[in-house]
């Protein structure tokens, strides 16, 4: 049990180091494109979306709360739709990884340290 324990803490430790690192960028990369140039928004809704027209038809979904809603929606479901994406970018597609292990490393690390205090 004690191996178990300090295997925990250790991922625990390793998941919010990446989280602490990610914090400051993956705020300045949400401000940027919630509120920048609406084409951004509508790049990754062509490309992670099932019906990016019907999104874009909508004007309260182009409101920059509801564009910050829908982005952290793609970075938590992007090991979940990422076959979704038709760019060959490596930049685009290295975006949503580095902030989809961002959200999911501040996740791992708030449940496993929870577990931890049970």
């Amino acid at each position: 049990m004690d191996n178990i324990e300090s295997i925990r803490i250790v991922i625990t430790g390793l998941l919010a180091i990446y989280a602490i690192i990610w914090v400051i960028p993956g705020t300045i990369m949400s401000a940027i494109v919630s509120l920048g140039d609406p084409k951004r928004i509508a790049f990754i809704d062509e490309q992670l979306s099932k019906d990016h027209k019907k999104l874009q038809e909508n004007w309260s979904s182009m409101l920059f709360s509801n564009i910050a809603t829908r982005l952290f929606g793609y970075w938590l479901a992007y090991p979940l739709i990422f076959h979704r994406v038709k760019t060959s970018s490596k930049k685009f597609k290295l975006f949503m990884w580095f902030n989809t292990l961002g959200m999911w490393s501040c996740i791992g690390a708030l449940t496993l340290s929870l577990i931890g205090k049970s």
